[in-house]
């Protein structure tokens, strides 16, 4: 090692000093290159990562808004059918509104108990639902049915949820219907409160 050291003295010992100014310039000049190069690569590497992250992000933001676009959102009507002279038979429908299904979830009816004679039931030829608590809303008792329907409903499908009989002679004067669903997506109607149907023939 010393002796190499020795020759490159010598060797730099022989050069003129003008000849040893240009080499210094020109290795300046080939380390300045050098360094640009280096910086260059780097500003490159730090702007292809910069293009991955957006991707990134614009992906994920894609996926939020396919997300937030999938949601669920019911409506409740109902429909009269004659059934005797003397009674109706009311259906209670709910239609899946949003764009996501519904793979099961609760429902709750208030029916005024002085119209509703019967309990709600499925339908004609099965057992009521259970009936729950009375509630007292704006001085009318209403009867309370809550239970959880299992099978999907898909967007933009209608399902008959409870029926029941109506004497026609209570249905001549309008009377308030409330209802509620509860379910992966949250509380329908939005907001958490208590839907509400005017029912009248």
């Amino acid at each position: 090692m010393d002796s190499f050291l020795s020759r490159v003295a010598a060797a730099w010992a022989g050069i003129q000093p003008g000849d040893r100014a240009t080499i210094i310039i020109a290795v300046i000049a080939i380390m300045a290159v050098a360094l640009v190069i280096y910086q260059t690569s780097l500003l490159m590497l730090q702007t292809d990562l910069m293009k991955r992250h957006a991707r990134i992000m614009e992906r994920q933001h894609e996926i939020l808004e396919r997300q937030l676009a999938q949601r669920l959102e019911f409506e409740m009507t109902y429909e009269l059918r004659h059934h005797t002279d003397d009674t109706f038979i009311i259906e209670f429908r709910v239609k899946n509104t949003g764009t996501k299904t519904a793979n099961g979830f609760y429902w709750l009816i208030l029916t005024p108990v002085n119209e509703f004679h019967e309990l709600l039931r499925a339908d004609v030829t099965t057992p009521v639902f259970r009936a729950g608590t009375h509630v007292e809303m704006d001085g009318v008792k209403y009867r309370e049915t809550s239970t959880y329907r299992s099978e999907p409903l898909y967007p933009g499908r209608t399902t008959t949820l409870a029926v029941s009989y109506l004497m026609k002679e209570k249905a001549r004067v309008p009377f308030f219907l409330w209802w509620q669903i509860s379910s992966e997506g949250g509380l329908s109607p939005d907001g958490g409160g208590l839907g509400k149907i005017t029912a009248a023939v």
